[in-house]
């Protein structure tokens, strides 16, 4: 037995990809989203679009999630923050919990993942033998800018960035943000961060300054509110935590 299902990570290129399988009437027996419980109130608030939108549909919206402790309380009963490194959040909180969904089909499964086409780079194939990655967005040389456009004249709201709050991913802008708009999960993260027995020698903030300042979220939140000026660094796109995240 066949079942395709489409990784899906609460972000614009998930959203697009969720669009085109519809819309090229591709085979889709399952929509499946692995919560952390550490994303944004927004990105929660957009999966009751996607659920309406499949339930109208018939098809099923799963969300999977990691028995026991959220990747917050994960990471602050282990004193450590995400790592950018070993990537033992996106592995425990969003592929495993995904893959033991999988194995309870029974069956092959054919994996939509929502890699755009301008990060072909992400493209791979899958580590077990029981799951077939395919790559719609890639096949059809569709960048993250052409799914924006897929969203909007289907007719859809645009989701917000989906990626934890207190991700070391996080850009300069997420990070204002997310100190703008949510003071209280800034505020989470800034404690995570502190809490961690690697701090001060890693930050939450290292991606967003390329490694190059001391600066941590409390002395970034500082800054912030008195409109000191930042270091200038180079704009970039981080790599994510693997296809699972952030699309």
């Amino acid at each position: 037995m066949t079942h395709h299902v489409l990784s899906y990570g609460g972000g614009v290129n998930s959203v697009a990809l969720m669009l085109l399988l519809f819309q090229n009437e591709m085979p889709l027996d399952e929509v499946v989203f692995a919560d952390t419980g550490g994303e944004v109130p927004e990105t929660y608030a957009y999966l009751d679009v996607t659920r309406e939108f499949l339930q109208t549909r018939g098809v099923p919206f799963t969300i999977v999630a990691k028995k026991g402790a959220n990747l917050y309380e994960t990471a602050w009963r282990r004193c450590v923050m995400p790592s950018t490194i070993w990537r033992w959040s996106t592995r425990d909180h969003k592929v495993n919990p995904i893959l033991r969904h999988y194995r309870a089909h029974g069956g092959h499964i054919h994996q939509y993942l929502a890699i755009a086409y301008d990060e072909i780079e992400r493209m791979k194939d899958s580590r077990v033998d029981y799951i077939t990655n395919l790559y719609p967005l890639i096949d059809g040389r569709i960048t993250r800018e052409q799914c924006i456009s897929i969203i909007e004249e289907a007719g859809l709201p645009v989701p917000p960035k989906s990626s934890c709050f207190f991700c070391p991913f996080g850009s300069l802008d997420r990070w204002r943000w997310l100190n703008e708009v949510h003071p209280d999960l800034y505020e989470k993260a800034m404690l995570l961060e502190e809490h961690s027995k690697h701090f001060p020698s890693q930050r939450l903030t290292d991606q967003a300054f390329r490694h190059k300042t001391d600066i941590t979220l409390r002395t970034l939140r500082g800054l912030l509110s008195t409109g000191e000026p930042l270091p200038v660094v180079a704009a970039h796109e981080s790599a994510p935590c693997e296809a699972y995240c952030m699309t």
